[in-house]
């Protein structure tokens, strides 16, 4: 049964929350998109009226960017892309999953292939962000502005959880697919 009555799936729990959640990674992602941007791009502190926002990036002093090299800022953004690419590629891939839940494709083969490629980029996408900082500082330091930055790697339970979860969802996806197998192989028998 993989298509279920539009209209039934339109009123249902189901859709409704699949498309708050695709609202809400839309908006993390952007979010995530920017704040990884203006503190490369925009000296800081910014001064917005009385407000005072203070960006930089995950694992660096405040205000060191302004310290750096127009090198070795590129080199910081470039070091970064691929974890923010990978992270962007795995909500675009869950958005997917999630419009497939919507029309009822819950166990179809491209929907669990979305699935498993949306945990897979995510998965991805924190490990490079957690190499980021080690990588960053490597290539500061070879870049070098008479400044050296100590290289360390730095991951927390909130990451390992991430990772846990990543891998679980991955998993899943991959049950779902041996399970869709099994499930047209029973048919083939009747």
């Amino acid at each position: 049964m993989d298509k279920i009555d539009s209209h039934q799936m339109q009123l249902s729990p189901l859709f409704r929350l699949c498309s708050f959640i695709r609202w809400l990674l839309l908006a993390f992602l952007s979010i995530q998109i920017v704040f990884f941007l203006l503190p490369w791009i925009v000296p800081m502190p910014l001064e917005l009226g009385p407000m005072h926002i203070q960006l930089d990036p995950e694992g660096m002093r405040e205000g060191l960017v302004n310290e750096l090299s127009v090198s070795q800022k590129i080199m910081g953004v470039l070091i970064g892309l691929p974890g923010l690419g990978a992270l962007t590629f795995g909500f675009i891939r869950l958005g997917q999953t999630l419009r497939r839940f919507q029309q009822g494709r819950i166990f179809a083969v491209d929907t669990i292939a979305r699935l498993r490629a949306s945990a897979g980029a995510i998965l991805l996408a924190i490990v490079l962000f957690t190499l980021e900082k080690p990588v960053r500082d490597l290539a500061f330091n070879l870049l070098g502005n008479g400044q050296s930055y100590p290289i360390s790697v730095d991951v927390n339970s909130s990451e390992l959880l991430l990772i846990l979860v990543c891998s679980l969802f991955y998993l899943i996806a991959g049950v779902m697919h041996e399970g869709r197998r099994l499930s047209e192989e029973n048919e083939g028998f009747i």
